[in-house]
């Protein structure tokens, strides 16, 4: 099968793709020059559903690569190559196909990233006999404020001591240390997400259903933030909990948000936002775990956008 070849423009790419787990599946293929792989994969119905790569056939991941590197190749479109996953499959290329030898691999990184901000990812090559903790302090994601922190994967489990070098290809995240106190059991977080359904907990601190740190967006109603929701890191692992806001716009005053803070066992700035005594004053200590998360949440827009 062949899309119409643009003979006038030249502007098609003529390629074959193969479904590398069933070779008898192929497509003859033309799509428009600078088209991604990936898209041209999608495009031709050969693309699996959910993540997928796409291989040269000595087994090179080429997903993001450009049509034009590979003009009249056979390429081969699988399921996504995830270091630990499935057993891999081998490539056969088509008969009479030189498989050429592929550039030199580079050293094998391990990428963290932020638990708060996840546009924050840093790519580090893990040296010899170094823990995970010691690379992504190496990456420039610990705390310098002496806080707690800890190193968890796509599941929230620590892997801070685990040996870097085994776990290259690996996303992990960086965030604050889960503590033994205060913190808010996810049933009672579920109940709140009806009036606030924005929350999220920060991932790697959920533990035997209890959470210690959520995320939370309030709507802006005076035009204070840097967008038009308040972005708030709330702390439920203390007794008193904290409200840090991430997104206050440079020069603007609001009357209960004035002291700078670090977002805990980041080097996040952010602001703290001033509570009073609340608890207090509501009688929200005798209250159910999740009446008294909804009136905090409740007292923390009212000061937003007083």
């Amino acid at each position: 099968m062949s899309r119409t070849r643009d003979r006038d423009g030249g502007g098609m790419v003529q390629l074959t793709l193969s479904n590398a787990v069933d070779q008898t599946q192929k497509i003859l293929v033309e799509v428009p020059a600078g088209t991604s792989v990936a898209q041209a994969a999608r495009d031709a119905g050969i693309a699996p559903q959910g993540s997928f790569d796409v291989f040269t056939p000595g087994g090179e991941a080429v997903t993001r690569a450009n049509v034009d590197q590979h003009r009249d190749t056979v390429l081969y479109v699988g399921p996504q190559k995830v270091a630990g996953g499935a057993e891999e499959f081998v490539l056969e290329p088509e008969p009479g196909v030189e498989v050429a030898e592929g550039p030199p691999i580079g050293p094998k990184t391990v990428v963290f990233v932020s638990t708060y901000d996840s546009t924050v990812r840093h790519e580090v090559v893990p040296q010899n006999g170094q823990s995970t903790r010691d690379a992504a302090a190496m990456a420039g994601l610990a705390p310098r404020d002496g806080s707690g922190w800890a190193v968890f994967d796509a599941l929230g489990v620590v892997v801070g001591d685990r040996v870097a070098t085994e776990m290259t290809g690996e996303v992990l995240y960086v965030g604050p240390q889960a503590i033994e106190a205060g913190a808010v059991d996810l049933e009672d977080i579920s109940k709140v997400r009806a009036d606030y359904p924005s929350i999220r907990v920060v991932r790697g601190h959920t533990r035997d259903n209890k959470v210690d740190l959520i995320h939370i967006a309030i709507r802006d109603e005076r035009n204070r933030t840097e967008g038009s929701q308040f972005e708030c890191v709330i702390d439920l692992r203390l007794d008193v909990w904290d409200t840090h806001v991430l997104n206050i716009r440079d020069g603007v005053r609001c009357p209960n948000i004035y002291t700078r803070s670090k977002v805990p066992g980041t080097v996040m700035d952010a602001f703290t936002v001033c509570t009073g005594a609340w608890q207090g004053a509501n009688g929200e200590s005798r209250k159910s775990a999740s009446a008294k998360l909804s009136g905090y949440l409740n007292h923390i827009a009212s000061l937003l956008n007083s």
